[in-house]
């Protein structure tokens, strides 16, 4: 009698992009506000998250560099659905902003 071994099977991770598709649209779904871009992606070293930087369409104004937009810090489970967020800052269309002010 032959012994079954059963394997077990880790899910694919998810690349880059699908981890980013995932996060845009989940965003949107939750806030209820229009993406507007993604600003910065980054592993942590103890906890191996994926950290996605956001942005979202806070308010919309005329002209459109005055749209107030919403920097969100977002972070991800294994299977690149959102497990936490947070809004870490705000800033006009057209200000131009540094790598580190948002931290």
């Amino acid at each position: 009698m032959a012994k079954q071994v059963q394997e077990q099977v880790k899910p694919n991770r998810l690349n880059m992009k699908q981890v980013l598709e995932s996060v845009k649209k989940e965003m949107m779904d939750l806030t209820s506000l229009p993406f507007n871009t993604i600003a910065g992606v980054a592993q942590d070293e103890e906890t191996h998250a994926t950290i996605v930087t956001i942005e979202l369409v806070e308010r919309r104004a005329i002209p459109d560099s005055m749209d107030l937009l919403g920097v969100y810090e977002v972070i991800t489970d294994d299977e690149g659905r959102v497990s936490t967020f947070k809004r870490i800052g705000m800033r006009k269309r057209g200000d131009v902003v540094s790598g580190n002010e948002y931290t």
